[in-house]
């Protein structure tokens, strides 16, 4: 019913997106309802100030048809990037729902129910950073354009009291974005049919299929985050986006956990030798980098810096890693400017005062029981621990038999001793 034209603004020089809608297509009865409702977009949307909603700039009508001018986004949305890419990594969805979820927190808080929230309106920008857009279904909770009983958005992501033409709010989106977030980590909708009737009778009755079956590696709380979100009851939902998003993010750290456990569960040695290589950065370093990031990229500045230390072998290359995640020229120059003067990462700081030889001592002993991940595990622990014996304790509870724990902290007590030349393999 509509096209959109990428369109230059002469009077500030900038590229803009021109959303027309054809009049004739409206003509009628029902042309003044649909001129109201495309008002309401402009007015909804122009008054969601945040970095992760596409801004309005206008909106006007040429020749009988109404357009927006709108800001232009350089990137693909969200539905084409999992046709090619299929199913995504834990990490990468909790970061892109993360941000879908701060959108929407800024537009419940100013009364807006979006109502169609799905990959389609999802736009991914080259730096990482996602923009929701099309608020043309919203609802104003000053506005009597979206009446009780009429069904508006797309069925596969609409939630149950929106496909019964019930009234919504906030917490249909949160439904929706539930929706949005199980296709990321599974690659299929939740709700599926040949039509519309299939869809809402799943919809209404019937519990999507276990996750679980098609991720293995997903941890616990963010299927536990997923279940809630999509409850059929809005009352067993999330209260808002905002504790949402907050649940959602308080499970990256046990998703990061599960990534760089994998390769050694899988028995790819080679994959877990190469992640135990990355240099440990202390947290406050890491702190540092995520809060100058956060200034350019906005609240994704935590995954793309946890992603970026595991990877990285130096701090320059760190810094340069996060700087070509940044979109404008001028932000990643300065980026770049203020990380220049940060000193060198300490690999295995401390925050406890722990002897070399018993580190080393440490790292030799777990080797046995759980193979070169041991590496990265240690250093982990010495960037937390805050006592030798807390750090002895903590490498522990990655040793999954209650003897060999005992025997491993055992070894705390006795004197190091030096790896005996040509041994062999430890015990895995």
């Amino acid at each position: 019913m509509g096209v959109i034209y990428q369109a230059h603004d002469p009077e500030i020089d900038r590229e803009v997106a021109i959303k027309l809608i054809r009049a004739d297509l409206i003509s009628g009865d029902d042309h003044a309802d649909w001129l109201a409702r495309f008002r309401q977009e402009a007015q909804a949307a122009g008054r969601c100030a945040h970095p992760n909603i596409v801004a309005i700039y206008d909106f006007a009508v040429h020749e009988g048809n109404p357009f927006l001018a709108m800001e232009y986004v350089e990137g693909s949305n969200l539905g084409q990037h999992l046709t090619r890419q299929g199913a995504v990594s834990p990490p990468e969805a909790i970061a892109l729902i993360g941000q879908v979820l701060d959108a929407l927190a800024c537009a419940h808080g100013l009364g807006i129910v979006h109502r169609d929230v799905k990959p389609a309106n999802i736009l991914l920008l080259a730096s990482g950073r996602v923009k929701m857009t099309d608020f043309g279904i919203s609802r104003l909770d000053t506005s009597a354009l979206t009446q009780t009983g009429s069904v508006l958005g797309t069925p596969s992501y609409m939630s149950p009291e929106q496909c019964r033409g019930d009234p919504v709010d906030a917490r249909s989106d949160l439904f929706s974005t539930g929706v949005v977030l199980y296709e990321m980590l599974s690659g299929e909708k939740p709700f599926k049919g040949r039509n519309f009737t299939e869809v809402a009778f799943q919809l209404l009755n019937e519990p999507p299929a276990d996750i679980r079956i098609k991720r293995t590696d997903l941890a616990p709380s963010l299927v536990a985050v997923l279940h809630r979100a999509l409850a059929k009851q809005p009352a067993d939902r999330f209260a808002s986006a905002v504790e949402m998003a907050a649940a959602l993010r308080a499970t990256a750290d046990e998703a990061a956990d599960n990534t760089i456990v994998a390769p050694r569960a899988q028995g790819a040695l080679s994959e877990a030798r190469a992640v135990s290589e990355a240099p440990a950065f202390t947290e406050a370093t890491l702190r540092t980098i995520e809060h100058r990031l956060a200034q350019h990229v906005g609240p994704i500045a935590r995954h793309l810096v946890q992603s970026a230390a595991r990877q990285s072998h130096s701090l320059d290359e760190l810094h340069e890693t996060l700087a070509q995640r940044i979109e404008q020229p001028e932000q990643r120059a300065q980026f770049r400017r203020d990380s220049a003067g940060d000193p060198p990462a300490a690999a295995t700081q401390s925050r406890a005062d722990i002897a070399q030889p018993q580190v080393q001592q440490a790292e030799r002993e777990l080797t046995r029981y759980i193979g070169p991940i041991a590496r990265i595990l240690v250093k982990r622990a010495l960037s937390t621990a805050r006592s030798p014996d807390e750090f002895w304790q903590q490498l522990a509870t990655h040793i999954a038999s209650e003897a060999d724990r005992q025997a491993f902290l055992q070894k705390r007590a006795l004197p190091p001793t030096p790896p005996v030349a040509g041994g062999g393999r430890g015990k895995r």
